[in-house]
């Protein structure tokens, strides 16, 4: 058992366990988990059997448990009701970096044992119908019993523990505190006393022999998960090979897989997106570059030197609001500019962009971010190499996490200090999915997002008097006016006008190529047909 310790819990055990346990039950069954709060209601119940339940100890640390209780199956007869009492167990749960180590099969057969030497007839439980056959479970209906509230189904099952269970027929009922882990409130404030995690809520949840992980880097085709603290090597199921390249993984994507502690996992799906940043992965071709996924805030990161380019954050604001994310403007290096306020209040124009002035080494401004930096939130880093992403995520993290390279003196520019798009857990609950730095920001299929960023000029553009008018000669044009007026600047239009172009352009190489890849997987499919 490789070291591995079964035995009774302990007082000073319970904390730990209780920890345990929410892991082992986080997200498999839906958003969070009850389960941690189950086990610390049972110790205080009458049908809890401590003498019967165990804990696996490894390395001093609690990886698994199980916890029996006393059960009861009511039988009526035609002159009398007879009630039979078995033994039922649940949670078993083992901590999730420890499977496949047989943890949970020796907690299970310790129960197995203690209770047919303490002599019960049998075991009736509800459980994984995956798991617990392959341990000599079988469905409650060839014992003659069902379940009190739902009948017979594939996860109510028995084990005979001696021939008297032959006997043992009726309707089956467990201690009432099974039944009392529902309130909100109640859960909310006792799952506070453990670290944060996240809670998803995930069309694949019931996850039954597939695992719930995250795309922590891709690197030429090779990817890695994060599933708790661990960093797995992962490969992908072969049906991706016939999907859209957008329906691959990324960078913060939640996926579902199949363990193997030995090697490269198998990535089976693609949990459903709340966000997705992509972008044109050369402007000549319009091929798509898929950027990260689920982020909640896009830091476009620019320093207030002669990198500053308010042309580049537009597009990163376009193609951050056509992903769905947040865009949040962190102009860095306030320290080295004379007036920092000037360049905010040009980005402040666009109302759907947040804007702040920071310095990461003297602190300006830093705490304005802490609004961001709440548990469970992703933010992704966009933005030039030498701009500071480095030595901001250092300082938001308070550990040097990443190298960091010096500004050339000769124009402003640094050097790439990230080769790779990664996601990084910071204490605390809140992710930063790190990217390369890039100096052209290229745009395709982003219409909604540069609308949102230039929406002062949509809403001029839709007081004109005529649809199609291209704000030059035409009468009744408020867009005009605006420039005349000095509302609107001559740049800001030129530079909404020059994304809008590009956009449609690239778009449409995007339509095309899409075309062209379709039309050669159909020639290679006639040609090789199944």
């Amino acid at each position: 058992m490789n070291g591995i310790l079964i035995r009774e819990e302990r007082k000073e055990d319970w904390y730990n366990t209780e920890h345990m346990v929410m892991r082992a039950f986080w997200n498999i069954h839906g958003p969070g988990c009850n389960e941690h709060l189950l086990v610390h209601k049972l110790r205080d119940d009458g049908a809890y059997l401590p003498h019967l339940s165990r804990v696996a100890e490894k390395d001093g640390k609690i990886v698994g448990a199980i916890f029996a209780s006393k059960a009861k199956v009511t039988e009526q007869k035609a002159d009398r009701e007879v009630v039979h009492e078995v033994l039922t167990f649940g949670p078993l749960a083992v901590e999730p970096t420890c499977f496949s180590e047989g943890i949970g099969s020796a907690l299970l057969q310790a129960v197995i044992n203690l209770g047919r030497a303490a002599g019960y007839s049998g075991i009736v439980i509800c459980g994984e119908p995956d798991y617990y056959p392959r341990h000599g479970f079988v469905t409650c209906d060839h014992f003659g019993i069902t379940h009190a509230q739902l009948g017979n189904f594939p996860a109510f099952m028995a084990y005979p523990l001696c021939e008297a269970f032959a006997e043992v027929h009726g309707s089956f009922s467990e201690a009432a505190v099974f039944e009392q882990c529902e309130d909100e409130e109640e859960l909310r404030l006792f799952t506070g006393r453990f670290p944060y995690y996240k809670p998803l809520a995930l069309r694949c949840q019931w996850l039954h022999k597939e695992r719930l992980g995250r795309i922590s880097a891709v690197h030429k085709g090779s990817f890695f998960i994060r599933f708790w603290e661990k960093e797995l090597p992962a490969k992908l199921k072969g049906s991706f090979y016939e999907a859209e390249a957008e329906a691959w993984p990324v960078v913060g994507d939640y996926v579902t897989f199949r363990y193997n502690p030995a090697g490269d996992s198998v990535i089976l799906s693609v949990c459903e997106r709340t966000s997705f940043l992509q972008r044109p992965d050369q402007a000549k071709t319009g091929v798509m570059q898929y950027m990260a996924a689920n982020a909640d805030y896009a830091f476009i990161i620019t320093s207030l030197n002669e990198d500053y380019s308010y042309n580049r954050i537009a597009r990163y604001a376009g193609l951050v609001l056509q992903g769905g994310c947040v865009p949040v403007v962190v102009l860095t290096k306030a320290d080295l500019c004379g007036d920092p306020e000037r360049y905010a209040e040009e980005v402040r124009v666009a109302e759907n962009v947040r804007v702040h002035v920071v310095s990461a080494l003297t602190g300006i401004g830093m705490e304005a971010l802490d609004f961001y930096l709440q548990p469970g939130n992703t933010i992704c880093l966009l933005g030039s190499s030498g701009v500071g992403k480095s030595t901001l995520l250092n300082v938001l993290a308070g550990e040097a996490l990443m190298k960091t390279a010096a500004v050339r003196s000769s124009d402003s520019t640094g050097r790439h200090t990230t080769t790779h798009r990664q996601l990084i857990q910071l204490e605390g609950g809140v992710s930063i999915i790190d990217t390369p730095g890039m100096r052209e920001v290229g745009l395709a299929g982003a219409e909604s997002g540069i609308d949102d960023t230039f929406s002062d000029v949509i809403a001029l553009e839709r007081r004109c008097r005529f649809r199609n008018c291209r704000h030059d000669t035409e009468p009744g044009c408020a867009v005009k006016a605006a420039l005349e007026s000095g509302m609107l600047s001559p740049e800001r239009l030129r530079l909404y006008q020059s994304l809008s172009m590009e956009n449609e352009k690239n778009y449409a190489k995007k339509k095309e190529i899409s075309k062209w890849i379709k039309a050669a997987k159909k020639r290679k499919d006639d040609f090789f047909p199944d």
